[in-house]
């Protein structure tokens, strides 16, 4: 398995190859916003490059954020995509309104497109407990997060950012004893669903993973100490654009090893081979 953090400045991208060859990008953000020295990973040349002419398996939109989701269109003009895995949202944008910013609104309605596809791309509406052999099952991906108590609260908060972060993908990878755990932009409302519901069930140690992608680039917001000291993780990756700040304090000390912002040590990239001995290699060497 390899597992490619791309260094997208704002938003988020994952790359993942896994042993039986299938490809997966969780987020994708190509927007470039704060790239004037040109460092920030553009994912389609990185696909381009890396893996060319390969198809995507699985396209997986963590929540409905458009630094989440810029060059989606792109993208799906460019590779055939199997199934594409979305949040039970109702979040709305007027396409005809002046609301994307520096973002394209050709990506939104791409959005809209595919989540109501049904071939190329199969789009999936998927919850914790979810199974399905043709999508994950021999990926060994796990939700831990969203929950049908997350989706209702999603449903009745006001309009803000936590709205839809309470439905961020919260995903588990494991292969050869190797555990990742990706928190998207959860919320500290859906570390907390997530902690009572492993609690609950005598499984706290499922949440155990050598690796954690933080939440909502490592803001401080997004911060569960109680939960994350039972991931006790040996090294937390983050997302995040430079001239912003996460937790760093924070992180540092919860990382048994070492914290690499995407920032500071560009792409981060995850090499598992058959003997299960994780090679991480950055890009260049942060601080």
């Amino acid at each position: 398995m390899k597992i490619h953090f791309l260094n997208v400045g704002k938003g988020n991208c994952t790359v993942i190859q896994f042993p039986n060859n299938r490809l997966a990008i969780i987020d994708i953000d190509n927007s470039h916003i704060d790239d004037e020295d040109d460092v920030l990973t553009n994912p389609i040349e990185f696909l381009k490059t890396e893996y060319p002419n390969k198809s995507i398996f699985r396209f997986i939109l963590t929540h409905p954020d458009m630094d989440h989701m810029t060059g989606l269109d792109e993208l799906f003009n460019l590779r055939t995509i199997y199934n594409f895995w979305d949040t039970d949202n109702d979040k709305e944008i007027d396409v005809d309104s002046d609301n994307f910013g520096p973002y394209k609104k050709e990506d939104w309605i791409k959005y809209l497109e595919v989540r109501e596809s049904e071939t190329e791309p199969k789009a999936l509406k998927l919850l914790r407990n979810a199974t399905a052999d043709c999508c994950w099952t021999k990926d060994n991906i796990k939700i831990l997060s969203p929950s049908k108590e997350l989706l209702k609260l999603s449903k009745e908060a006001a309009e803000g950012s936590d709205k839809y972060n309470h439905l961020s993908y919260v995903l588990r990878l494991e292969y050869k004893g190797i555990v990742i755990i990706l928190g998207g932009d959860a919320t500290k409302a859906a570390w907390d669903d997530i902690y009572e519901h492993y609690n609950s069930t005598g499984e706290l140690d499922f949440l155990k993973a050598d690796v954690l992608l933080a939440s909502h680039h490592g803001s401080p917001n997004n911060v569960n100490k109680e939960v994350f000291k039972h991931i006790n993780p040996d090294y937390v990756v983050v997302s995040v654009l430079r001239g912003v700040n996460y937790d760093y304090s924070y992180y540092n000390t919860l990382a048994n090893e070492q914290v690499y912002s995407t920032k500071a040590f560009g792409n981060i990239t995850i090499d598992i081979p058959e003997n299960g001995q994780a090679q991480i290699t950055p890009e260049k060497n942060g601080n």
